[in-house]
């Protein structure tokens, strides 16, 4: 089990969606490492455009 909290953020802002998605995009690689071997961390992980 993996809990954690991302908390403390004084306004939403487009970093904090950002922020909050790559959280997701980690969360997918490590979840493909415990079942396969193998993850995809930085720099090869899925790429986030928060332009």
């Amino acid at each position: 089990m993996v809990r954690f909290r991302h908390a403390n953020w004084e306004e939403a802002t487009d970093f904090m969606a950002h922020c909050t998605t790559k959280w997701a995009v980690f969360l997918l690689s490590l979840k493909a490492l415990i079942e396969t071997g193998t993850g995809q961390p930085f720099p090869d992980d899925i790429h986030i455009d928060h332009s």
